[in-house]
């Protein structure tokens, strides 16, 4: 029979049997044993013993994959004492079952190709395990919901597709260097000069080049620096430029986000969104009472609604989510004709990882959950910002600018992202420290000393009040450093320096 034939059929016998491609697997073992040195290096990096549908054929191929890293040629004579006496021999003699491997050779040429055609046959009987599983499950639930068997299944095919991608042929330096061309090509048929999206903030364009498509982008920060709000930020302001945007909050609601921007287009705290008062002016001095909100404030709002209606951003309130639920929403996003640009998740600290790696414990949960997150972003080319908690010990130290160890948890967060910034707010500790026992008049302190200190502390807030630096502490693609940015208080909501703070909180662009 003919390569073709070896490599599409194989040897399926009735429509319900297993998948499976023996005639590959004698033909590849074949050529192995007539070329090691040669063959080995087409398939090694991706075939492994559990890819053959027949366990002997496995055991063979697993002593050849032996001797070949020990830089020994696999031959018969080798091959066949290394097998003598397997269990999986089920009676065979190893002296004529090398000899009919030996004949099933067909060419040392295509055995690459019998290599993917092994491979294909392992994927689809783990398709086919997998979904017989659910399917049984449907029947018998065992206590499991739908939604259950849902991720069950999503996350056996988030397993199948990283190892699909293992399987993937390597690329030529020339082929790389001609991509690279290709995108900064592109970059200027798009009239753009950023290498990926836009951040929405002009101060980390510069810095950075854009989101770069299957980047990994991490950004931390300690609870009440405005994650969030940097988070929703880009995400907005991203959408509006027409690229679809998933943004996942695991801590809040759609409602608390809507407020968020509705409260940025109308210049007003995002309390004044829920309550109908007003928090720019004081309460009325009698009763105590905040005023009610303008006409022209609430019309304002109407507008910031108005405007959002054709910004493609999507809101994932789910709580708990796993690598493989976000993979199911995502792809069905990419696939569907409006596509998608750009993930934010807020927090990774509060996604979930398989079970077996929460027995592991929570380090080997994050690891996971990483590398789930750099996959992910490879398979759908898009640009993922996870956002992250840090630990408390920032609190500890003098000098309360983030560093790469205060990262919670992280597992391997930090080795997988592309980018690691951490968000951060100097007014934010003055403002603490003027509120406890900072201005508390120390032992051996004079009352000069303390006065001083007193309006040196003063001054440092005033000065500080609504600025903010993003950390910038590894980037594979660029420099590293700080970016400026100007934080409003009331509105939670985060500028570029250049930009004027009357100006709208995001502008939609209109495509004809």
């Amino acid at each position: 029979m003919g390569d073709a034939h070896i490599i599409a059929h194989g040897l399926g016998g009735a429509s319900f049997s297993e998948p499976e491609n023996v005639q590959a697997e004698c033909a590849l073992l074949g050529a192995i044993l007539t070329n090691g040195r040669r063959v080995m290096p087409m398939v090694e990096e991706y075939l492994r013993p559990e890819h053959f549908y027949d366990p002997l054929n496995g055991v063979i191929y697993e002593a050849a994959l032996h001797m070949h890293g020990r830089g020994i040629e696999p031959n018969p004579l080798l091959i066949r004492d290394r097998i003598g006496g397997h269990d999986v021999l089920m009676g065979r003699v190893p002296a004529e079952y090398i000899a009919q491997i030996m004949l099933a050779m067909v060419g040392i040429a295509n055995a690459g190709e019998y290599g993917r055609a092994i491979f294909d046959a392992w994927t689809r009987r783990q398709l086919r395990s997998m979904c017989l599983d659910v399917s049984r499950l449907c029947l018998n639930p065992i206590g499991q919901s739908g939604e259950d068997l849902v991720e069950q299944l999503e996350s056996g095919l988030l397993d199948i597709a990283q190892n699909m991608r293992e399987s993937l042929p390597n690329v030529t330096i020339a082929e790389a260097i001609a991509q690279a061309i290709a995108c900064g090509r592109d970059a200027l048929a798009r009239g753009s000069a950023l290498a990926g999206l836009s951040w929405g903030y002009p101060a980390l364009d510069r810095m950075t080049g854009g989101l770069l498509a299957e980047g990994l982008y991490l950004l931390g920060a300690r609870p009440a620096m405005g994650k969030t709000a940097l988070g929703l930020g880009i995400a907005m302001r991203v959408a509006a430029r027409g690229e679809r945007v998933l943004f996942w909050s695991g801590e809040m609601a759609a409602r608390q986000l809507g407020a968020r921007a509705g409260a940025a287009w109308a210049g007003l705290s995002t309390l004044s969104v829920f309550s109908g008062r007003r928090y720019d002016i004081p309460e009325d001095v009698e009763t105590g009472m905040r005023v009610n909100l303008a006409p022209w404030q609430w019309d304002d709002l109407a507008e910031g609604e108005r405007q959002a209606e054709g910004v493609p951003l999507e809101l994932d309130t789910r709580s708990g989510l796993t690598v493989a639920g976000l993979r199911s929403r995502a792809r069905r996003m990419k696939r569907s004709k409006a596509g998608l640009g750009l993930i934010v998740l807020d927090y990774v600290g509060l996604m979930q990882g398989s079970e077996a790696a929460r027995r592991r414990g929570r380090y080997e949960e994050m690891s996971e959950i990483s590398a789930g997150l750099k996959t992910l972003a490879k398979e759908l080319g898009v640009p993922i910002i996870a956002l992250a908690q840090l630990n408390r010990d920032v609190e500890k130290r003098e000098d309360k600018r983030p560093i790469e160890a205060d990262l919670r948890d992280s597992g391997g967060l930090e080795q997988d992202a592309d980018m690691v910034a951490f968000l951060y707010r100097d007014h934010y500790y003055l403002a603490k420290e003027a509120s406890g026992d900072g201005l508390q008049k120390r032992e051996r302190e004079t009352d000069e000393q303390f006065a001083n200190r007193c309006s040196d502390l003063q001054f440092r807030m005033r000065e500080a009040v609504g600025k903010a630096q993003v950390l910038i502490r590894k980037n594979r693609h660029g420099g590293t450093g700080s970016v400026r940015l100007r934080f409003d208080h009331d509105s939670t909501w985060f500028r570029d320096e250049s930009e004027d703070p009357r100006s709208p909180a995001w502008v939609r662009e209109v495509h004809s």
